[in-house]
């Protein structure tokens, strides 16, 4: 069963920052899939729950140097 989870990060202000954000999401075991809108902050991941958390998916963004508001 896959789950998706969308959260509001700040501190991606180019292409380059949604890369190596969408990059290092994708290098986890567990997610499916990343959508991320930039000029939104908005990050949208899809996941197997039985093998992630939103916690740790959370510290995998903050890990990569952004900050996740909700």
């Amino acid at each position: 069963m896959i789950e998706t989870v969308h959260m509001t990060v700040e501190g991606m202000s180019c292409n380059g920052c949604s890369g190596k954000l969408q990059r290092a999401l994708e290098a986890v075991n567990g997610v499916k899939g990343v959508d991320i809108v930039l000029d939104r902050g908005k990050v949208t991941v899809s996941y197997d729950p039985a093998q992630l958390s939103v916690a740790a998916l959370r510290e995998v963004v903050e890990d990569t140097g952004f900050d996740v508001v909700s």
